[in-house]
């Protein structure tokens, strides 16, 4: 084997281990994230795709901004940027939370103190 056989193989071999780390170190990262989703539980996200906290509580509506054409063109003929608008969701339509409930903490009962002997 010439010194270039050898220099290819080992560069060779070196490309498919890193290949297969890579491939190993993603899997795991997604693992990680898939663990810790799971743990977190379901997020409150409408059809809109905006998080329950935009939603009105009463009315439903979405208060976040969404960038909105402007069909407009700057002097140089290239699209103007987009202007923020509100978003049109007019109700949340996600998942429900669980209701957070308030209980105030029982207090031990008294101490029982000796009662005076009636016939003392």
């Amino acid at each position: 084997m010439t010194g270039f056989e050898i220099a290819l193989v080992i560069l060779a071999g070196g490309y498919v281990t890193g290949g297969a780390y890579d491939r190993l170190r993603k899997a795991a990262t997604e693992r990680r994230k898939a663990r810790q989703q799971e743990l977190n539980g379901p997020q409150p996200v409408c059809g809109c795709g905006h998080h329950l906290a935009y939603h009105d509580a009463r009315e439903g509506l979405c208060y976040a901004s969404v960038p909105a054409p402007s069909g407009r063109k700057d002097e140089s003929g290239d699209k103007d940027e987009d202007e923020d608008r509100r978003c049109p969701c007019r109700r949340y339509a996600g998942p429900e939370p669980l209701a957070t409930l308030y209980a105030p903490e029982i207090a031990a009962p008294p101490a029982e103190r000796p009662r005076p002997d009636a016939a003392g």
